[in-house]
This record gives structure tokens, sequence and C-alpha cells, in this order.
């Protein structure tokens, strides 16, 4: 009870700084520097060699404790996006990847595994959008956007339902 006037002190002074470089924007829109704090990368860091070890869980915890020290960095979007990918969360993917390219506009690898992401959710008509802005940014030659187009082409993932691997059932014996 004594340390409540102080712990709320210190959580606004701490939201106030927290939130002093939120919502930047220089006369060209909004900032696409990418202000990375050494403890953003330090979290990035520890992110990355989890996900080298496959751990995801531990990556995505750590990407999202980078994300909350650096919010406007696109790549730590991005990573968070292949994550939930991995974890066939394609909903959670398209959100991430999208919030990437809103701070990257021309974030190519973004836009294509947002495609690849939509394709995993069989939204084919959106992932067919997305490979035209994907060539769009590209202009000429886009190796880049081939793997989405043969997604595409190779239509929406199968569904499997769980009946699928049951055996039949013989019928009862007569007595």
């Amino acid at each position: 009870m004594r340390f409540t006037p102080a712990a709320a002190l210190l959580a606004g002074a701490l939201a106030l700084s927290s939130s002093s470089g939120i919502g930047r924007i220089g006369p060209q829109g909004p900032s696409t520097i990418h202000d990375t704090s050494p403890e953003a990368a330090a979290w990035s860091e520890k992110g990355l060699a989890a996900l080298d070890a496959g751990d995801l869980t531990a990556a995505r915890n750590n990407y999202e404790t980078a994300l909350l020290l650096a919010p406007g960095d696109p790549n730590i979007y991005f990573a968070l996006g292949k994550i939930a990918r991995a974890e066939k969360m394609p909903g959670r993917a398209i959100k991430y990847f999208d919030d990437a390219i809103r701070l990257d506009p021309k974030n190519q690898a973004a836009v294509l595994e947002e495609g690849l992401a939509m394709m995993d959710k069989g939204a084919i008509e959106s992932a067919r959008q997305t490979l035209a802005q994907l060539k769009t940014l590209c202009n000429k030659n886009c190796a880049i956007a081939e793997p989405l187009a043969a997604a595409i082409a190779a239509g929406p993932p199968k569904v499997i339902t769980a009946d699928a691997g049951k055996a039949p059932v013989a019928p009862p014996l007569a007595k």
C-alpha cells in the first residue's frame, strides 16, 4: 500500500517517456528511419538465435520484447510474421507483414511473405492482388515474385478433416 503512489508516478513517467517517439511525422510523412535502440537490437538477436535453434516460442517472445522497445522497426514485424507463418497462423502473419509494409512500403520481401500467408489462409484473390503489387514494386525482372506466382498456380492448400485419417468401422457382430 505504501508503494502504490510511487508506482503510479513511475508508471506515468515511463508511459510519457516511451511514447515520445511514437507518431513522428516529418515533412514527407511518417518517418521511414528505423530507430532501433541497442536494447531492441539485443532482443532481436536473441530472437534470431532462438529461431535458428527452432524454438519458435522463445523467438516470438524475444521479438515481441524488441517490438515494445522499437515499435517503428519493420524488420521486427517481418520476423514476427515469419514466426507466425511457421506456427501455422496465417491471419496473424498477414497482420505482421501488413505492419511491416505500412512502415516500409517498398519492402518486397514483406509483400511476398504476405502473399504467401494469404495463400496459406486460402485467400487466392487477395494473393493475386498482392502478386500484382509485388510486380509493380520490382518493375521488370521480378524473380522475387516467382514463389508467390507458383503458389497461386498450385491453388489453395488442401484441407484435411479429422475424419480423413480414420479407418472404417466394422459392423457389430450378430448374437
